[in-house]
């Protein structure tokens, strides 16, 4: 028999081969090899227990390359990793012989003919094999009546360990190798890394450094997938790899000009590529569609449009291959899991979570899902059960992987402090906020006495207001529900009212002297921007509908006036008038008449409003530089010690007033881990 007359599907020991897909499956368990390595397992499936040289081995699957040992070694590695042949026991090696395959080859269509030419007893003897599950079942259904699997994880490991930041990763489907993309101290500037998982060596994919956002392994072809953006768009470009994971050639396989962001994505075995995008740079925008991708054909289909009742913000693609989970709002503002169907493009709902974000991945099992709100672990079964896991990170744990039990994730480290200048003195920045951990959102009450500001120095986001002189500090919002999502809160110019809102849920915080009541806007779905002047409303960005559109809504009638304008990029702020403005490309916008309210040679960077004007951050000669715009004088030169004082702080400024400049200063890292997954039977007593 040659190797193209072998059936699609055989049996080695109790491991089911199946060439077509490439998987190796046991006790319902699938993993998929790569070509070269199902290529030698079908060599050596040939000629069971005859010993064949490596010589000829090579020659057969690698039938153009020049010999090379090692790559017959590597792949007859990997070939007993998805054997389980840890004892060398199915492949056997014979020392400068070759290589032999040393279990029985067995043909599922031959089992079948060669037990419907047993006799009468064997007939007899297959019912009762069939019958003894049913009387086993109804002793079990007595006494314990549901058996289920409860998941633990142990063993926390580091895969890497520095202070530099790893932003994604992706485990190769033989759980031998990951690829990630490592940050720089380069804004958008990032390196793609392989690191063998048995070695533990690593080394770098591409030379060049880029704005490298998600990649994926395509077994299909021996290579990496990786998806870049630029000024022009996006693109997705395929990197081909030699047997030691080395880069041979590198193709362009798509861009689009016409969308600015792009989720993680997933390649199945037709070489379809999924992936979510828009055009507006960022998931929390969420006017997202669905995309295939054809990577043969390049054919692109848009699966889901945006709408108004779900709007997807991750994806993971399915063991089988079949379906899609999808995890995104839907108009309650709810997490909600979704699953579609790939062949029919059904879609159906699994369940509600909460209000926080999740990143979710498939168990091995196909039956349940992993989901992370960036602080806890929990399962969620495809009937709609939720359980929460036995771990839990004080950091944020992000994009998790599940391959051969073991949940890989990324943990995203920050210490984040709140610094304080006086604008007339230009001193030196002084820390005013420091839990060794996160303290940001840092904003400043009119009278200048208050900093309100975000800490998470309790584990989970909270508002606090601290007295600059006194140092005193209260909790403002306890978030007893712990939720993740908290935004920046913002003062009223009374001082005695601030807005946020948390997983897009706004609130008003109403202060008095020794204490403070807060009042819920459940009447709305979004996020509060600025208040109003000369009424009592707020301008919020509505998360309603999915073009996050600006709204004004007044708090005494509870009516809401649609601006019908889109936040995009813009910061959006009101003038002493009510007018709206707002900065974007470098530029003051009056949006009543469209009007450029600044105009200037240089290059504006940040915009800091107050309630009479704004200080702005720009550019000269390649020098950050302050100055003011007053809404009534117009542009207000300041101190020429500015100069001095942006040259060393002025990337680290959040916020200007008329005498205080409040500022930042954060350490990032992110690691690699790993936890090992178990699971026990838990079982629950029934009665018929």
């Amino acid at each position: 028999m040659s190797v193209n007359e072998l059936p699609n599907k055989f049996y080695i020991d109790d491991f089911l081969i199946n060439i077509k897909t490439g998987e190796v499956i046991y006790e319902e368990k699938s993993q998929v090899i790569e070509p070269k390595v199902m290529a030698l397992l079908k060599t050596l499936a040939q000629n069971p227990k005859r010993v064949i040289a490596a010589e000829t081995l090579f020659e057969i699957v690698w039938p153009q390359a020049i010999y090379s040992p090692n790559s017959v070694r590597r792949n007859i590695a990997l070939l007993r990793q998805a054997l389980s042949d840890d004892d060398k026991r199915i492949i056997k090696t014979h020392p400068k012989r070759g290589y032999s395959l040393d279990s029985e080859v067995r043909f599922p269509e031959k089992k079948a003919k060669a037990l419907s030419k047993k006799s009468p007893l064997i007939k007899y003897l297959k019912l009762s094999l069939l019958l003894i599950p049913v009387f086993i079942l109804i002793s079990v259904f007595f006494s314990l009546s549901d058996t289920s699997k409860q998941v633990s994880l142990l063993n926390l490991k580091p895969i890497t360990a520095s202070n530099e930041q790893e932003r994604y990763m992706q485990i190769s489907p033989d759980g031998r190798f990951m690829a990630y993309i490592q940050n720089t101290n380069q804004p958008n500037k990032r390196k793609i890394l392989i690191k063998d998982l048995v070695t533990g060596s690593s080394w770098p994919l591409k030379d060049t450094l880029n704005a490298y956002t998600y990649l994926a392994w395509d077994s299909h072809k021996n290579a990496l997938v990786y998806s870049c953006q630029d000024e022009k768009g996006i693109s997705f470009n395929r990197l081909l790899l030699d047997a030691q994971l080395k880069v041979v050639s590198e193709e362009l396989l798509f861009s689009r000009s016409d969308i600015t962001w792009n989720s993680l994505f997933f390649i199945d075995k037709r070489q379809q590529l999924y992936y979510l995008a828009n055009q507006n740079s960022s998931e929390h925008s969420r006017n997202v569609s669905l995309y295939r991708h054809n990577l043969e054909s390049g054919q692109t289909e848009k699966l889901l449009k945006p709408n108004d009742y779900f709007k997807p913000y991750k994806l993971a693609l399915s063991p089988t291959q079949t379906q899609l989970a999808l995890v995104g709002f839907n108009k309650q503002a709810l997490s909600e899991v979704k699953l579609l169907n790939l062949d029919s493009n059904d879609v159906v709902s699994i369940g509600q979570i909460d209000h926080n974000w999740y990143f979710l991945t498939w168990f091995e099992n196909n039956k349940s899902l992993l989901l992370s709100n960036g602080s806890e672990l929990k399962q969620l079964s495809l009937n709609g059960d939720l359980t929460t896991l036995n771990y839990k990170s004080y950091n944020f744990l992000v994009y998790p992987q599940i391959i051969k039990d073991k949940v890989y994730f990324i943990e995203a480290k920050s210490d984040q402090d709140i610094l304080l200048s006086k604008l007339k003195q230009l001193s030196p920045p002084q820390k005013i906020i420091n839990s060794n951990t996160i303290d940001k959102a840092a904003a400043l009450s009119a009278d200048e006495k208050h900093i309100a500001y975000v800490s998470i120095k309790n584990g989970y986001p909270q508002i606090f207001v601290k007295h600059i002189e006194t140092g005193k500090e209260r909790i403002l919002f306890e978030n007893s529900k712990q939720e993740f999502a908290l935004t920046k809160p913002v003062w009223h110019w009374s001082g005695k009212r601030i807005a946020s809102s948390v997983n897009n849920k706004p609130f008003i915080i109403e202060l008095e002297s020794n204490r403070f009541s807060i009042k819920w806007l459940n009447m709305i779905i979004g996020e509060p921007i600025v208040w109003y002047n000369k009424s009592d409303a707020i301008l919020y960005v509505d998360k309603k509908t999915h073009n996050d559109e600006l709204v004004k809504f007044n708090l005494t009638t509870d009516e809401r006036t649609t601006l019908k304008i889109k936040r995009v990029h813009d910061t959006f702020f009101l003038n002493h008038k009510d007018e709206l403005l707002s900065f974007v490309k470098g530029q003051v916008i009056r949006h009543d008449s469209d009007n450029t309210l600044l105009k200037s040679p240089y290059l504006f960077t940040q915009i800091y409003p107050e309630k009479n004007g704004f200080y702005y951050q720009y550019t000269q000669n390649g020098k950050p530089l302050i100055n003011y715009y007053d809404y009534e004088l117009g542009v207000q030169n300041l101190s020429s010690k500015t100069e001095e004082f942006c040259a060393k702080f002025c990337d680290q400024i959040t916020a200007v007033s008329d005498n205080i400049i409040l500022l930042k200063s954060k350490h990032k890292s992110a690691d690699i881990l790993v936890l090992d997954i178990t699971s026990k039977s838990t079982k629950v007593r029934g009665s018929l």
